[in-house]
């Protein structure tokens, strides 16, 4: 795989020069992961970030009585860890393989030194990363203070296909996927899912969730 060609496509390098990718991607290494690998654990010395090449990824925490809260599904493009690699000197939750994956793995020593000679380097790495850190924490303060009824339909409403004239929200990803980004487990999701069809507000037809009514999906927020 040609390092440096992935990294244009990825939103957080997108803007920098050829140069500055090369230089990038001269630091950058890719590893392979097998399904159910760990990436990293909590608490990991933060000495690297990844961008998932293939596959998908889950960056998860588990709580004292061992119920386990996924934080993200990170798919094809997407980083992970990044922020840690400035704020933190352990990772802050886990990261393990939903299926095989290919990943571009940054060492933090490396990147730092980088971006501390080419200043330019960091401001447009600092503007992407102000932006996603702010969801983070947006995400972690949304699964601690809802319960999953909220969460689902706060999902579907900031989900809905604008292209469509009918308001749908179609699904990126699988059920079980979708319920682990949501911070609960298949069958509650279902459960959620089934009261919100009987209660008139929504319709399920395979990957799309028809919304019929968003009065009633934004009362339940």
């Amino acid at each position: 795989m040609d390092i440096e060609r992935f990294l244009k496509k990825v939103f957080l390098f997108s803007e920098l020069t050829d140069a500055e990718l090369k230089t990038i991607a001269s630091v950058s290494s890719i590893k392979r992961f097998k399904k159910n690998d760990i990436l990293f654990d909590e608490y990991d010395e933060a000495d690297s970030f990844f961008i998932v090449a293939q596959g998908r990824v889950k960056v998860f925490r588990i709580d004292e009585k061992g119920t386990e809260y996924v934080l993200h599904v990170h798919g094809q493009g997407e980083l992970v860890a990044e922020a840690a690699i400035f704020n933190e000197k352990r990772y802050p939750a886990s990261c393990e393989a939903l299926e095989d994956a290919l990943v571009v793995y940054i060492p933090r020593s490396e990147f730092i030194d980088l971006i501390l000679k080419k200043p330019k380097i960091a401001l447009k790495f600092m503007s992407a990363y102000s932006r996603r850190l702010k969801q983070f924490v947006k995400q972690i303060e949304d699964l601690s203070s809802t319960d999953i009824k909220q969460r689902l339909a706060k999902y579907i409403l900031n989900n809905i296909d604008k292209k469509i004239s009918k308001p749908v929200c179609v699904l990126s990803m699988s059920k079980k996927d979708l319920s682990y980004s949501l911070g609960t487990i298949p069958e509650t999701l279902s459960r959620a899912l089934g009261g919100l069809k009987k209660s008139g507000y929504i319709d399920i037809k395979g990957r799309g969730i028809i919304v019929k009514n968003i009065k009633g999906l934004e009362s339940i927020i």
